[in-house]
């Protein structure tokens, strides 16, 4: 990819020395940061860029690469969350496949690692998960078992789960969003921690079922 000078921006600065020098070099790399901007003729601006995405199509978000498939809307899975659930009177679920491309397991279902890897557009207040944009629980579509983490270089089929009060209220065709983000070391904080890039890639979701393995049976007793 060619870059004219002052075209260079702030984030494919820190994009490049993240990704690719050392931790030890990290500061002394950022102290260059000025130099090579100024021969490059400085930060040019830095906007998110927008793409739209298919059904099927991989996504690459940094940490993970995402496949979104379909959606569904049911009360015959996870029943005994469901009840839990204060308003819930179904679950919204997005199939996807997710692949971990880091050397850690990731949490789909816990607020920072997976935050922005896939949100449901609905009207605000209608997705009841504490979190909101994080789903609730996640299940592997092939045999019904947790699938909440997902595993480095495991490619994996599953159901993400947000409760919903209105089953009605979802669109024949569902809308989501899925942003880039980079799993960064913080010389500071001298941790790791998940840093949105802010590219937003959106997809129009079909209806589907909900797939056999998810089903649950009420409980007769």
């Amino acid at each position: 990819m060619s870059m004219e000078a002052g075209a260079i921006t702030a984030r494919t600065v820190l994009t490049l020395l993240l990704a690719t020098w050392p931790r030890r070099l990290l500061v002394g790399g950022l102290l260059l940061v000025p130099v090579i901007l100024a021969a490059l003729g400085g930060f040019g601006e830095a906007e998110a860029r927008s793409y739209d995405a298919t059904p099927g199509e991989d996504i690459d978000l940094g940490p993970m690469t995402i496949r979104p498939q379909a959606y569904f809307v049911s009360d015959e899975t996870s029943r005994s969350d469901l009840e839990l659930i204060d308003g819930a009177t179904a679950w919204l679920g997005v199939i996807v496949e997710v692949e971990n491309t880091t050397d850690s397991p990731i949490s789909l279902t816990f607020p920072g690692p997976a935050s922005d890897a896939l949100v449901p557009q609905l009207a605000e207040g209608a997705l009841l998960s504490a979190t909101d944009v994080v789903p609730s629980d996640a299940y592997r579509v092939a045999d019904g078992t947790m699938g909440s983490n997902a595993l480095p270089s495991v490619r994996t089929e599953v159901a993400l789960l947000w409760p919903i009060a209105d089953a009605e209220s979802v669109p024949e065709t569902l809308t989501a969003t899925m942003t880039e983000s980079m799993w960064t070391f913080g010389p500071m904080s001298n941790e790791n921690r998940w840093m949105s890039l802010g590219d937003v890639w959106t997809v129009e979701l079909p209806r589907t079922q909900l797939p056999p393995p998810l089903f649950e049976p009420e409980d007769e007793f």
